[in-house]
């Protein structure tokens, strides 16, 4: 008995542990940063533009059942707006419902060619809806927070690409004034270029681009760039300078551009935003070569 208790008073000696695999924390012991990386993370890393394009596809398609419904109503509700609208002249119709029906005719695109007015109630339905919830739920103020939130990233993205910045500020603005140009321009009426009553879905656009680029740079505007910088990278097999950063110029350009087409609307320059964003778009190629070539950092792709 003696013998037993004096065992038991004998301090353990440690064994040697076997190098093994470490054990791997279970999800809810994780900290949370690590998870929040993971999810914003995404496996970008692996996919490309065409696997993640595909994927969305595929997203959509598996969707198609369960929204056919809200699918049904929107497509009646574009529908009977263009099979009432599209028909009046407006010229023919006395003073009120002559502006009434120009009023409902550029609110709803219905002079607008195909492209943009698919264009235009794709954001209706779906951005637009967000933010009138969002508007519903945290009040104006609250919700347009990201269109002014834009002008200090922009500062930033300057900030870091310094001259670089005009290239790429360029060739957004000469894109979005031949875009703008492009969908004000096509209509029932032959003749009828850069014309102000097909100009809201070009606003629309604006807005939309503005607020997604203020929103945050995890959105798909960013992946999208950087997947397609990704895959030019492989394709080159060498590294490719480019972020969210030069994004962001890049669209920001694209947004200006649009809205300056405006002005040659009203100056009533019918191919205005082609003439201007050619050599907008030719100036940015030419900044390239003659910009000062400062010691430059790689903005590879980062995330907010």
């Amino acid at each position: 008995m003696a013998e037993a208790g004096s065992k038991l008073l004998l301090p353990r000696i440690p064994q040697p542990v076997s190098p093994g695999r470490p054990i791997e924390k279970p999800p809810f012991l994780r900290e949370k940063a690590s998870i929040d990386q993971e999810l914003a993370k995404g496996g970008e890393e692996e996919e490309s533009l065409f696997t993640w394009l595909r994927r969305l596809f595929h997203q959509g398609i598996k969707a198609l059942p369960r929204m056919g419904k809200t699918l049904l109503i929107q497509l009646g509700i574009v529908f009977l707006v263009n099979i009432i609208l599209w028909p009046l002249n407006t010229g023919r119709l006395p003073g009120f419902l002559a502006s009434l029906a120009s009023a409902l005719i550029f609110l709803t695109a219905t002079y607008n060619d195909i492209i943009p007015k698919t264009i235009y109630w794709v954001i209706v339905f779906t951005f637009g809806k967000r933010l009138f919830f969002k508007i519903k739920r945290e009040g104006w103020t609250k919700a347009i927070q990201p269109i002014r939130g834009l002008l200090p990233e922009c500062r930033q993205a300057y900030a870091i690409l310094r001259e670089k910045s005009y290239s790429f500020l360029l060739w957004g603005g000469g894109i979005g004034l031949a875009v703008a140009n492009n969908f004000a321009s096509y209509s029932r009426f032959s003749g009828a270029r850069n014309k102000m009553d097909k100009y809201f879905v070009v606003l629309v656009i604006s807005f939309t681009v503005s607020y997604l680029l203020g929103e945050s740079k995890k959105g798909w505007l960013f992946k999208l760039a950087r997947l397609a910088a990704k895959d030019y990278a492989r394709l080159r097999k060498k590294p490719v300078a480019y972020g969210d950063h030069h994004t962001l110029l890049l669209l920001t350009g694209f947004v200006v551009g649009m809205l300056l087409d405006g002005l040659l609307i009203m100056a009533k320059i019918a191919y205005g935003g082609y003439l201007l964003g050619g050599l907008a778009f030719l100036g940015g190629l030419a900044w390239t070569f003659i910009a000062p070539r400062g010691d430059q950092k790689k903005q590879l792709p980062t995330e907010r």
